[in-house]
């Protein structure tokens, strides 16, 4: 599985539970929400101001603008970025994405880093030269050092897609201990009985974090998720067919390229954002 894989699993799960996701994450934000209005995604794939990473130029991996309990049209932006290898240049991401947000919305703003593989988790971003500093702190959340059996009786919907983050850690690769945790988390998705889009969400999730279409799973345990929960057959078609797309519109890009179109027109031409095209190059 590429990383890039692992963190299109990641945004798509945060976005189809966010409410979820800020409980368990930011429970404090989440007292704050008005539920009775929508968030909405604000632009998540602002441009960096300068420099670039292993994501190419693209700043954060979620940007909402959540609605608050206050009243009238107060809102606040809350920014995520997941990360799950070692990247020297996420703290200034975060803080240039912080800065641009703040700017750009006039809102206040909190920011957090979801740590996702064993990399160890930095929560500042700081920087001096010539008497000028900047000391800029964030919210972390280290996948790795969460203690899988509090996650386990966590009653929080979204500790179960963390634990399932969790046990891929702990299977290290293995595809027996690929097999029998994505097992767990079947069993657990189907206790808490929820309503049927959470379910396919998690269970996809899951399925696309344990690798569950490779060959090397134990066939009884792909098995298990054919008869545990029906569409999961429409869940991996889903998958498949997406990451055809991603991979044709990716290929089309690079031949336009080579041909020398600008990067507006291949954008129009593939449905590629102009920084996914940028990072082409």
């Amino acid at each position: 599985m590429s990383e890039s894989w692992i963190d299109r699993s990641w945004k798509d799960v945060l976005k189809e539970n966010l409410d979820d996701a800020i409980s368990f994450f930011m429970p404090g934000l989440a007292e704050l929400r008005d539920y009775s209005a929508k968030p909405r995604v604000a632009d998540p794939e602002r441009p960096a101001i300068g420099g670039k990473s292993n994501k190419g130029k693209r700043i954060s991996d979620l940007c909402i603008s959540m609605p608050l309990k206050d009243g009238g049209e107060s809102r606040a932006i809350f920014m995520v970025e997941q990360q799950h290898e070692d990247d020297d240049t996420l703290p200034l991401r975060i803080f240039q994405s912080y800065y641009r947000a703040s700017d750009e919305y006039a809102l206040p703003v909190t920011s957090l880093a979801i740590y996702t593989g064993k990399t160890e988790p930095i929560d500042a971003y700081v920087r001096e030269w010539q008497g000028t500093s900047v000391y800029f702190k964030y919210n972390v959340y280290s996948v790795n050092k969460a203690d899988g059996y509090e996650l386990k009786r966590d009653a929080r919907d979204f500790a179960l897609p963390v634990l399932a983050a969790k046990r891929m850690l702990e299977a290290g690769g293995k595809a027996a201990k690929r097999g029998e945790y994505s097992l767990e988390l079947l069993e657990r998705i189907g206790e808490r009985n929820f309503d049927g889009e959470k379910a396919w969400s998690f269970q996809k999730f899951a399925y696309r974090l344990f690798q569950i279409d490779k060959d090397d799973i134990d066939p009884k345990v792909k098995g298990v998720w054919k008869m545990q929960f029906r569409p999961i057959d429409e869940v991996v078609k889903d998958i498949h067919i997406r990451d055809a797309k991603e991979e044709k519109a990716l290929e089309v890009a690079r031949n336009f390229l080579n041909m020398g179109l600008p990067l507006d027109q291949i954008a129009q031409g593939t449905g590629l954002s102009v920084e996914e095209i940028s990072a082409l190059r």
